[in-house]
């Protein structure tokens, strides 16, 4: 078996002798094998320590990741849920707006209604008829159709807007000026809640004058005697449930208000219907000079006590008679003790007698209206002299036309106060 040597023992300084003499500068090495030798040795470290710590690197990066998704995700879903509520207060803010614009349009459209009423309450001829003493207005004036208190006589619609694209052109805000067309809108609320409530003052003072009046014409023609009511309703079939108005001071509103106006003028307008039907008339020109009463008296040719019919007024011969209300002649000619008599009915058992005339000037069939002439006054008949015997009879019976004067005298003044 063979012997095997020992490698030489060869040194560093030896090595270093044996390498090319362009890698050895004065027997040491060159600077680049050192520097790559260091960086090999550092890039090794750095693998060794990348492949130690690659999979712990990994998972902190996915980690990480994945925190800031979610979060991104929740900072995402808040600004939509933000973004959401945003548009959904604006949409109802929007509706809002328009809702109110159009509830304004229609108060508007409401109270142009309510004020085209009430001039058609001077058209009816209330405009001199009726006094105004609204609480709004304490002080009294004639109705004007024209004005509503501080509503300018100028303008035919009480404002404060002439129509309603008008509210929608001013109250519109633009998108940097909601809060100013708020207000807006707030100050045409006010506006309009001032007109209404001017109008209803003007339909409560309207009301009570007309109230007022209505009793003052009743209780004129109840002076007459007669059942006014029953009168009034001219024996007509009528009936029906009973469903009363609201209650004016309960309701507060225009409505319930120009309904009770409207059926009290309703009512005057038949009081004064029925007062044009009734002998309120006088059958002489003049002042009425009665020389003998109705009811008992002292008989002028037998001087004994007897009952009088009727009302003896004087009247020169062949001065004028006429017709104390309107109706139809029934009787003209010659009748007993009457002499020269003329019978008008008037309808409702009411009729009229002109006695004593000297001559006529209607004919049975005629129809006459209240001052018309029906003859000339005289003595024919049972009489002492010239003069009218008068009468008014009720259902055949005969009343004191004393009491139908007076009430014609009253209604004289009631009409000549409101014009």
């Amino acid at each position: 078996m063979p012997r095997v040597r020992p490698l030489p023992r060869i040194s560093v300084q030896d090595l270093l002798l044996r390498l090319p003499t362009h890698l050895v500068v004065g027997r040491r090495p060159a600077l680049w094998i050192v520097a790559a030798g260091i960086g090999t040795i550092s890039w090794a470290a750095a693998a060794t320590w990348y492949i130690a710590a690659r999979d712990e690197i990994a998972q902190h990066i996915f980690v990480r990741e994945t925190e800031l998704q979610y979060g991104y995700e929740e900072r995402i879903k808040v600004l939509q849920a933000e973004l959401e509520r945003a548009v959904t207060q604006n949409l109802v803010e929007r509706n809002g707006f328009t809702a109110r614009v159009d509830r304004l349009a229609s108060r508007q459209a409401e109270i142009e209604g309510r004020q085209t009423w009430l001039k058609t309450l001077a058209d009816r001829g209330l405009g001199g008829e009726l006094r105004i003493t609204s609480p709004l207005a304490p002080t009294v004036r004639s109705f004007d159709p024209d004005t509503t208190s501080s509503i300018s006589p100028a303008q035919a619609k009480p404002m404060p807007l002439p129509d309603s694209f008008s509210i929608r052109r001013e109250a519109e805000p633009d998108a940097a000026d909601k809060p100013r067309g708020r207000d807006r809108l707030s100050a045409l609320e006010e506006r309009l809640d001032g007109a209404a409530a001017e109008q209803i003052g003007i339909v409560e003072g309207v009301r009570r004058s007309a109230q007022e009046r209505l009793s003052r014409w009743r209780i004129a023609l109840g002076s007459t005697g007669l059942d006014l009511d029953r009168f009034l309703s001219g024996n007509k079939p009528a009936g029906g449930p009973l469903v009363p108005l609201p209650s004016p001071t309960k309701a507060g509103a225009f409505g319930p208000l120009a309904a009770e106006l409207e059926a009290t003028i309703a009512e005057i307008d038949r009081v004064q219907s029925a007062a044009r039907a009734l002998p309120l008339g006088r059958p002489v020109s003049g002042e009425i000079d009665p020389t003998s009463g109705f009811g008992y008296r002292m008989d002028p040719f037998t001087r004994g006590p007897a009952l009088h019919t009727g009302l003896d007024l004087r009247a020169e011969a062949g001065s004028l008679v006429r017709a104390t209300a309107s109706g139809r002649v029934t009787i003209a000619e010659y009748t007993g003790g009457y002499g020269n008599l003329v019978e008008i009915d008037h309808g409702n058992g009411l009729a009229t007698r002109y006695g004593h005339l000297s001559g006529f000037l209607v004919a049975p069939g005629d129809r006459v209206e209240a001052g018309e002439m029906v003859g000339r006054a005289g003595s024919t008949g049972r009489s002492t002299g010239s003069h009218l015997h008068y009468e008014t009879r009720i259902n055949g019976e005969p009343v004191d036309p004393a009491r139908f004067l007076a009430a014609g005298a009253k209604v004289a003044s009631l009409s000549n106060t409101t014009r």
